[in-house]
């Protein structure tokens, strides 16, 4: 299954694009979830892999933590720390 990233902010410039498209297969186990995308995102988008230590995913607009299952058609964004006063 193919998952499409949005991607905001210092994530979108370390990886130097708004989108990153990350495959994930699950073969015979479990439908793959958002710790399954964390890991395979830093596989494929290097540059985020200390940002992936921090950030979180929204998947159709909600906050999900890593045991949220993704199918296919899902929209998932990485989203960084913020701050601001």
């Amino acid at each position: 299954m193919r998952i499409t990233v949005l991607l905001f902010g210092a994530e979108r410039e370390a990886a130097g694009a708004s989108k990153a498209l990350v495959e994930l297969s699950h073969g015979d186990k479990a439908p793959p979830n958002c710790g399954t995308l964390r890991a395979a995102m830093g596989k494929a988008v290097p540059a985020l892999q200390d940002a992936l230590l921090t950030a979180r995913f929204a998947v159709n607009g909600e906050f999900a933590d890593d045991s949220r299952m993704l199918v296919e058609g899902d929209e998932v964004a990485l989203i960084g720390p913020v701050g601001g006063g």
